[in-house]
């Protein structure tokens, strides 16, 4: 075991410095590829923390995101006010519609979530396309400004990477913490949480403000990469796309959003040029995974690499909450994966059985 973990951080300490080695490495293009891929990962990330982490898919996540992108599109150019401030002033606007859209939504699961999320990103995409005033309509909202230190493609790089971490890490927090671990309690098994004490409803408003939020900050990222921010980021196509990225990472998992980023970064900036029905491979890539590996690339290899190590190093029972799609990606400590044991025990017993103690524990917690 002690090997296994000094491999993964190894693995860690050379992702880092690769990271930040990166524009030494390589030109210009591809760190605007690996900037890319750090906001779109968190978009899907954001995605993948209601979708792969409570269950609920949402396709109008990229309203969301545009709230923020307008916000501070609109607060900049239109008002003048400083970019530092404009930034604040939009995360805030894209919390409280968050909260406002999670209101909505509370009441709702399954298809019917789908479909009310569906509508909400298509009322931001109607209100970006028709208050021309306002958000410039098709010509969008130009002239949005990096901040003074990150003016250039390497430090803006610099500077979306240290925002993605810092999210990253919350949200890595946040799956982990009592609140977290009631998120897939509410995927697995909605209706008896209620029972158990949890208010289920809190939980969802909670969990889609927080995601929102995230989607807001890549949201800031995306308008002051491109300088331009316009309805086509807002569409029901970019709030699939995010989905998709999630799902060809894996659902479920942190670092699957940016591999499934990284793949549809490279696809559409470096393999278009090469191929013009590049859509038609992206399409076929996203094909083949959900046949052949539907818990997405970091999930199959979880399943087909990392387990069987675990089991061969004397750690049989983080395997098997590896192999049930309970372990959360590698991203669990022992002690969460040890009472995501005891709570799968509990869930197979008969219902007349009294709750474990690690759910009444968690419960407490939250």
């Amino acid at each position: 075991m002690n090997t296994l973990r000094l491999v993964k951080w190894a693995s860690l300490a050379a992702v880092v410095g690769l990271t930040v080695a990166l524009p030494y490495l390589v030109s210009s293009f591809y760190v605007n590829m690996a900037t890319q891929m750090l906001f779109f990962g968190l978009f899907a990330l954001s995605i993948n923390l209601i979708a792969g982490y409570g269950g609920m898919v949402t396709l109008g996540q990229a309203g969301v995101l545009g709230i923020a992108g307008y916000g501070l599109g609109i607060f900049y150019t239109s008002y003048a006010v400083p970019l530092g401030v404009s930034a604040l002033l939009a995360i805030i606007s894209t919390i409280l519609v968050a909260a406002f859209f999670g209101l909505l939504l509370v009441r709702a699961s399954g298809v019917y979530f789908l479909m009310i999320t569906l509508a909400q990103g298509m009322v931001v995409w109607g209100v970006a396309q028709r208050l021309t005033t306002l958000t410039g309509g098709d010509n969008g909202l130009r002239g949005i400004a990096r901040p003074p230190f990150a003016v250039e493609y390497w430090s803006y790089y610099y500077f979306s990477l240290a925002v993605v971490a810092f999210c990253v890490f919350l949200i890595a927090r946040i799956v982990r913490s009592p609140f977290g671990l009631s998120l897939k309690g509410v995927r697995e098994a909605e209706t008896r949480m209620a029972p158990l004490g949890y208010d289920v409803k809190r939980i969802k408003l909670f969990a889609f403000t927080i995601s929102g939020t995230f989607a807001g900050v890549a949201g800031l990222l995306l308008a002051m990469y491109n300088n331009f921010f316009s309805p086509p980021s807002v569409y029901v196509k970019a709030s699939a796309e995010g989905l998709l990225m999630s799902i060809l990472g894996g659902v479920g998992t942190i670092t699957g959003a940016f591999v499934g980023s990284g793949v549809f970064v490279f696809v559409t900036n470096y393999v278009s040029g090469y191929m013009e029905r590049w859509p038609t491979l992206l399409g076929l890539i996203f094909v083949l995974t959900i046949l052949f590996t539907p818990d997405g690339v970091v999930g199959a290899w979880q399943r087909l690499v990392w387990a069987p190590l675990l089991r061969r190093y004397g750690a049989a029972d983080e395997a098997e909450l590896i192999e049930v799609g309970v372990g959360g990606g590698g991203l669990l400590s022992d002690r969460d994966l040890k009472g995501s044991k005891s709570a799968i025990e509990a869930g197979s017993a008969a219902p007349s059985e009294e709750p474990s103690e690690q759910v009444e524990e968690t419960r407490a917690g939250s």
